[in-house]
C-alpha cells in the first residue's frame, strides 16, 4: 500500500514538474491561501507519549492526536500547524469541531496539521491545582512538538516551519509553549502535598530531546499566567472578544471565580509584545464573549459566522507571510533592443527556484536564476515569483522594459564614376560596411570601387542604450566602356533596373543574356531596355563600328 501511494506521489510531482517547465504565462502562488488538494487523509489516534494523570494513583495516561495531510502533496516539506482543543483543561476533545475544520482546512492549503488531546482536570477550588493543569498541558503541546520534530521525515514536515494555536485552554498551551522557560516555572509544579513533582517543561510524554521553538504562535481567546514571561519575540496572532466572561481580555481569574488564579488575557499580551518591539497582531471582537466564531467549547451552535471567515483569512495570511520567501528584485535592463535577446535574473538562496511570466516578449531561455527573453514589441513586462523548499510562492517583483527607440538619423550615399562617398550626421556609434565588410567607424568617408557589380551599402548606428539600428541602400555599378568600344554612343545610362542608350546615328542593338540568347533586338538611335536582372552582353552596330559591351542589371 505504501508503494501505491508513494508511486501516485511520485506521478503526481512529474505532472506539476511537466506543466511548470512548459508554462511560462501562469505562475501558481495558490498554496497556503487557497484550498489546493482536494483529498485529505486524517490518521487518528496517533500516539505520541504517555504522561501521569492529575490525580491520584497517577497512572499514565496515553497522549494522542490526530494528523491531517495529502498523500498525494508533491511537496516534501511543509509547514506543520499543531492545535489545542478548548475546555477549560476538564473537558473537550481533538475532534472538537473548530479543530476539525482549522485542521481540514488548513491541510487542503498544504499544511501538515495536528489536533492534540492533552491531560485534563484539576480541583477548581484550589489555585494551585488550577496552575498544575496550565503546566501539564504545557507539557503534553511541547511533547507534542518534539514528537512531529522527531518524525518529521514521515510526515514531511519542515521543522523550521511548525505553528501552534489554541482556542481558550489550547490557547494557554500554546501561548506558555511560546513562552515560559524553564526557571519561570510556578511553585505549584513542584512537590506540592498529595502532589508530586510535574517534571521540567520537557521532561514529560515522550524522551525526544528537540528545542520547542514554533515559528508563530495562535492565541484564540486565551492567557498567560504572567506577562512578564513574555519576554520573547515569537510571531503571535491573538483574537479575543471583549466581553468574554471566561477568559478575560485583560486580567483577572477565568470563569470570574475568585478561587482561580489571575491571569493575562490577549490584550495585556499584546501591549506587552508592542512595548518590547516584538512581532504581534491583536484581532479585536468588540463586544463579543468567548469563542466568538460560533462555538461553544468547540462544537458548533449553528454556521460559522461573519468572525470565522474574519479569523480564518487572518490566520491564512499571518501564516503565509511567515513561511514565503522574502522580497527581492528582478534585474534586468529598462531599456531593451527591439528584436534582441535581454538576460533578466534574480538572485535565489538554498533550496528556491524561480517561475516568470512573460507579457509582451518570447521565452528565450532560461537557467536557474536568469531567463532569456526577445521583446516583441514597443514594451513588455517581465515578472518572477520565487519558491522556497516548502512552495510557497513570494509577492512578485516587476521590471517594466521599454523598446528603446531608433536614431533619427541623416544619411546620404553617392556614387561619382567608382567612387562611393558616405556621410551622417549623428552623435551615436556608426559603423559602414560594404557587402557585410567594415569600411568605416566615421561618420563621412569614401571607397573606391575597383570591379563592377551590385553593392549594398549599410550604416549601423548605436544609441546610448546599446542597440543597433542599421539602414542599407543597394546599388549596381557598372563599368562605362563606351569610349573603348564605339564613338557614336552618346549615352549609356542604368537607372533603377532600365538602360537606356542613345547614339547619334542609327544602331542596331541587340541584348543577349550570358546564355548566348536574344532577349532583344532593335534598331534606332534610342534603345530602353528594362526587366532584366543579372550580367548580360549587349552588342550595337551602325555603318561605321561595331562593338560589344558587358553590363549588369539590378
Amino acid at each position: 500500500m505504501l508503494y501505491f501511494w508513494d508511486m501516485i506521489r511520485v506521478i503526481t510531482l512529474l505532472v506539476l514538474m511537466l506543466f511548470s517547465w512548459q508554462s511560462y504565462a501562469q505562475c501558481d502562488t495558490s498554496r497556503y491561501i487557497s484550498s489546493i488538494l482536494n483529498v485529505i487523509d486524517v490518521q487518528t489516534d496517533v500516539e505520541y507519549g504517555q504522561a501521569p494523570q492529575w490525580s491520584f494513583p497517577y497512572f499514565n495516561e496515553t497522549l494522542l492526536m490526530d494528523v491531517y495531510q495529502s498523500l498525494l502533496d508533491p511537496i516534501e516539506k511543509r509547514p506543520c500547524m499543531i492545535w489545542a482543543h478548548s475546555g477549560a483543561f476538564s473537558i473537550g476533545d481533538k475532534q472538537a469541531d473548530d479543530m476539525v475544520a482549522l485542521c481540514d482546512s488548513f491541510a487542503r492549503r498544504g499544511y501538515v496539521t495536528a489536533s492534540i488531546g492533552y491531560r485534563k482536570g484539576f480541583n477548581p477550588l484550589d489555585a494551585a491545582s488550577s496552575e498544575r493543569a496550565v503546566y501539564r498541558g504545557l507539557q503534553d503541546g511541547r511533547a507534542a512538538y518534539r514528537f512531529l520534530v522527531e518524525n518529521h521525515e514521515i510526515y514531511g514536515i519542515d521543522t523550521t516551519k511548525i505553528f501552534v494555536g489554541g482556542s481558550s485552554a489550547g490557547a494557554l498551551i500554546a501561548l506558555h509553549l511560546a513562552f515560559m522557560e524553564e526557571d519561570e516555572r510556578p511553585e505549584s509544579s513542584f512537590n506540592q502535598f498529595l502532589a508530586p513533582d510535574l517534571g521540567c517543561i520537557d521532561c514529560s510524554g515522550n524522551n525526544f530531546q528537540h528545542e520547542v521553538n514554533p515559528l508563530g504562535i495562535i492565541g484564540l481567546w486565551g492567557a498567560i499566567g504572567d506577562t512578564t514571561w513574555v519576554n520573547s519575540d515569537v510571531n503571535t496572532l491573538l483574537a479575543h472578544g471583549t466581553n468574554d466572561p471566561i477568559v478575560p481580555f485583560e486580567s483577572g481569574p477565568p470563569f470570574q471565580f475568585f478561587t482561580l488564579p489571575d491571569v493575562y488575557g490577549s490584550s495585556l499580551i499584546h501591549e506587552r509584545l508592542q512595548n518590547q518591539g516584538f512581532s504581534s497582531e491583536l484581532i479585536v471582537a468588540e463586544g463579543e464573549g468567548h469563542e466568538p466564531y460560533g462555538t461553544i467549547n468547540g462544537a458548533w451552535i449553528g454556521p460559522p459566522n461573519n468572525f470565522w471567515e474574519e479569523l480564518f483569512s487572518s490566520a491564512e495570511e499571518f501564516c503565509f507571510e511567515l513561511i514565503r520567501p522574502q522580497e527581492f528584485v528582478v534585474s534586468g535592463p529598462e531599456f531593451i533592443c527591439e528584436g534582441q535577446n535581454h538576460i533578466f535574473s534574480v538572485e535565489l538562496g538554498a533550496g528556491e527556484s524561480v517561475c516568470w511570466e512573460i507579457e509582451g516578449g518570447d521565452y528565450q531561455e532560461t537557467s536557474d536564476e536568469e531567463i532569456t527573453v526577445q521583446i516583441t514589441g514597443q514594451s513588455g513586462i517581465i515578472t518572477a515569483f520565487i519558491y522556497n523548499e516548502v512552495g510557497a510562492a513570494s509577492e512578485s517583483s516587476s521590471i517594466i522594459v521599454q523598446a528603446a527607440p531608433s536614431p533619427d538619423v541623416a544619411w546620404d550615399v553617392s556614387l561619382e564614376q567608382n567612387v562611393l562617398e558616405y556621410s551622417v550626421l549623428t552623435l551615436y556609434d556608426t559603423s559602414w560596411y560594404l557587402n557585410g565588410l567594415l569600411i568605416s567607424e566615421e561618420n563621412i568617408g569614401s571607397v573606391p570601387l575597383k570591379t563592377e557589380g551590385e553593392y549594398t551599402v549599410s550604416l549601423e548606428v548605436v544609441n546610448e542604450f546599446g542597440c543597433a539600428t542599421t539602414y542599407s541602400e543597394e546599388f549596381t555599378y557598372v563599368i562605362d566602356n563606351r569610349d573603348e568600344y564605339s564613338n557614336s554612343l552618346t549615352e549609356v545610362k542604368l537607372s533603377s533596373g532600365v538602360l537606356s542608350l542613345k547614339s547619334e546615328v542609327i544602331t542596331k542593338v541587340k541584348l543577349y543574356d550570358v546564355m548566348g540568347r536574344l532577349l532583344y533586338e532593335n534598331e534606332a538611335t534610342e534603345h530602353v531596355m528594362s526587366e532584366y536582372s543579372g550580367v548580360y552582353i549587349l552588342s550595337f552596330s551602325n555603318s561605321e563600328e561595331r562593338s560589344a559591351l558587358k553590363i549588369v542589371f539590378p
